[in-house]
């Protein structure tokens, strides 16, 4: 009996000496992994930055099959957040801020705690791709210490899930990436329609990120207005200018009827006229649009056509991450304005003039 007795207190200092030793452990961790992918950091950061994509790439489910994720109405952007329920508890993520296509600060929580973590994503340009970091910092609280030391330390416990990700995200969507498709339609008659628009002017890097917030805030206006949309969202570039690194355009989401917003609201409305255009169809991700925009040019120098300046420059979005997740499913329509085709006239013959006929004006770029 008295052996049992003195068990028990050697396991009770043993925990009581287990808990002192576990209290008084550094709580504070800063964990992350980083790898090269061929891949733009545009087309890396849109794909990380919607939560959706995440049960395509994330590494826990091969943990937790159980696992299920539930979306907020945002998905993307500062604001947007999921939550999640799994065999080992819940938790709930939130994007705090993005910068530009360079970076992205989230805030996650576990178990309803009310002191979350740092999660942080950057995109660095490198020689053949896109160096990603993936990494999170924080305390943690007694439980998180205790499990820690028990997985080996915070780096052992984080690092390999980490490094998991990184090689989902590359398989995935590199693959993705390298499917898709340009087509030269040729020349059609673009359709005219009542438009509701915001618009802005940043550097072409922050474009993307920015467009996306501008559709969400579009999207928004015509829930709340009870507005009827008519047809796919598109964009109108007013200026692009890659000198200045500028580009100056406007989010549109086509409406049935005209609409008229408050004076000084900074959404409008507007009115696309019909006209003559040349048509391009890009099916894949948009890190392809400069390409596209490219041929599109090429053909319009090909045919020796002329740019009409009273028309829109317009990419008209037929299929994106909203309909797929999958980047080589999105369609997206380019329309560049093109002047009517004048009528053929014989050549006429001079007699005493030697003067040359003057070529036709090449194609400009966007201004």
């Amino acid at each position: 009996m008295r052996v049992v007795k003195y068990i028990f207190l050697l396991l009770l200092l043993a925990a009581v000496a287990l808990t002192v030793y576990i209290a008084t452990q550094t709580g504070s961790f800063d964990v992350q992994r980083s790898k090269v992918i061929q891949a733009t950091p545009v087309a890396l950061f849109n794909y990380v930055d919607d939560y959706k994509n995440w049960d395509d790439w994330g590494p826990w489910k091969e943990d937790d099959p159980t696992i299920r994720n539930n979306y907020s109405d945002k998905t993307q952007g500062a604001g947007a957040s999921f939550s999640w329920t799994g065999k080992d508890g819940t938790g709930k993520m939130e994007t705090i801020k993005t910068i530009g296509t360079d970076s992205i600060q989230q805030k996650i929580y576990f178990d309803q705690s009310e002191t979350p973590s740092d999660v942080y994503w950057v995109f660095t340009p490198v020689k053949g791709g896109t160096k990603v970091t993936w990494g999170m910092k924080g305390n943690m609280n007694f439980m998180m210490k205790a499990f820690s030391i028990l997985s080996g330390g915070s780096d052992r416990m984080l690092g390999p899930m980490f490094e998991k990700g990184l090689e989902n995200i590359d398989n995935i969507l590199v693959k993705e990436l390298k499917l898709y498709n340009i087509k030269i339609n040729g020349l059609v008659k673009k359709a005219g329609t009542y438009y509701i628009k915001q618009s802005a002017t940043c550097k072409i890097p922050e474009l993307p990120a920015l467009m996306g917030s501008m559709f969400t805030n579009l999207n928004k206006f015509t829930k709340d207005n009870n507005i009827s949309v008519s047809g796919s969202a598109f964009a109108i570039y007013n200026k692009y200018d890659t000198t200045s690194n500028i580009v100056e355009f406007s989010v549109c989401i086509p409406v049935k009827e005209e609409i008229f917003t408050a004076q000084g609201s900074d959404i409008t409305a507007g009115e696309l006229i019909p006209y003559l255009a040349l048509k391009t169809t890009l099916t894949g991700d948009y890190s392809h649009s400069k390409e596209a925009w490219d041929k599109s040019y090429a053909e319009i120098v090909k045919n020796k056509w002329m740019e009409d300046p009273n028309g829109k420059y317009l990419e008209v979005y037929k299929a994106g991450p909203l309909q797929s997740r999958k980047p080589s499913e999105w369609v997206t329509e380019i329309f560049i304005p093109i002047t009517a085709k004048p009528k053929p006239v014989a050549p006429i013959v001079p007699t005493t003039s030697t003067d040359k006929p003057v070529p036709p004006p090449t194609a400009k770029s966007i201004e």
